[in-house]
């Protein structure tokens, strides 16, 4: 699992800014600005999200439960 940043620079080559990220970056690059954690269904901020190899995201809880 890695980190939503990595994950859209490495499959779609966008690089995602510092700091406070405006909603109309996530709009203009066409990704989502809120995601749901596939175990749990706990909303969040997509930059605070981890992403497998399939593309599916969970928190931060989740994903080193699923790494262990």
């Amino acid at each position: 699992m890695v980190t939503f940043k990595k994950f859209i620079a490495s499959r779609y080559g966008i690089k995602m800014p510092q700091g406070n990220i405006p909603g109309s970056w996530f709009v203009e690059n066409g990704l989502p600005m809120i995601v749901a954690c596939t175990c749990c269904g706990t909303t969040m901020a997509s930059p605070g999200s981890y992403v497998d190899e399939e593309g599916q995201c969970y928190c931060s809880s989740c994903a080193d439960a699923e790494e262990d």
